[in-house]
């Protein structure tokens, strides 16, 4: 199977990374030899599970980057992630319709790389489930990236980070848009997503008692798709780049990279 990938990459600079990497916008940010959305588009071409990419963001700009490139497409950004979404959607609607299912991520993780998104797509598939969401333990990162500042929720699996890639169902998708903003909003803070999904889960959460089957079961509950988390063992699906220690990181790793 094959899949569309679209790269959301409308995000603005925090006012620290500006301070230290004066762009507008995060996608542009030079580390190392190239763009910060370079790696991660790169890292998509490699796999031949990957057909086409649609990137969500400063138009003019991606179009300088990614000159000469074939079956990638590009439009403004929305609002928020999940309006930057949904007009790379259209797109690729526009250009002969879309994959069964859409493997979505943002533009802030360039330590991404084929084999940490070919391992999540074949988990996935795996599943049969609408939606797919990556989680990796904080051992795995601080195996990886000793040091690395990430949120971490305590399951009673263990202890996991959210990842950054999302696969989608391509016919479930006006189902979800809605509850997808509102948890995209609160992506970062545990509690808050844990709220959106009922006060049982708040409690188990805060209990010590949440499982991965209890979250994926309200999750389907509330959003009405199946919905699993996929433990992935690599730890470049989870670190992204959105404070300057974060960059700092990345500019130490990848400096010397040729793409």
């Amino acid at each position: 199977m094959q899949y569309d990938a679209i790269i959301l990459a409308g995000g603005q600079s925090s006012s620290e990374l500006k301070k230290i990497a004066p762009y507008e916008n995060e996608a542009l940010i030079i580390i190392g030899n190239y763009p910060m959305i370079y790696y991660v588009y790169k890292a998509l071409r490699s796999s031949p599970l990957i057909r086409r990419v649609a990137i969500s963001g400063p138009v003019e700009a991606l179009k300088n980057i990614f000159r000469g490139e074939k079956e990638i497409y590009f439009t403004p950004a929305g609002e928020d992630a999940v309006d930057s979404f949904k007009n790379a959607v259209e797109v690729l609607k526009g250009e002969g319709g879309i994959t069964e299912k859409i493997l979505i991520m943002p533009t802030d993780i360039p330590f991404i790389t084929r084999e940490a998104i070919e391992d999540f797509l074949l988990r996935s598939e795996e599943t049969g489930a609408d939606f797919c969401y990556p989680i990796t333990e904080k051992k795995v990162n601080e195996e990886k990236f000793p040091g690395v500042k990430r949120t971490y929720v305590t399951l009673k699996e263990g202890t996991f980070t959210g990842g950054n890639l999302f696969l989608l169902r391509a016919e479930v998708i006006d189902r979800v848009l809605n509850m997808a903003k509102e948890l995209v909003r609160r992506r970062k803070n545990p509690l808050a997503m844990a709220k959106v999904l009922g006060f049982n889960l708040v409690l188990a959460y805060l209990m010590k008692n949440l499982t991965i089957a209890m979250a994926e079961k309200r999750f389907n509950e509330v959003v009405g798709i199946k919905g699993k988390a996929i433990i992935s063992p690599y730890a470049e699906v989870g670190v992204d780049v959105d404070k300057p220690g974060d960059l700092e990181l990345a500019q130490k790793y990848l400096k010397e990279v040729v793409l």
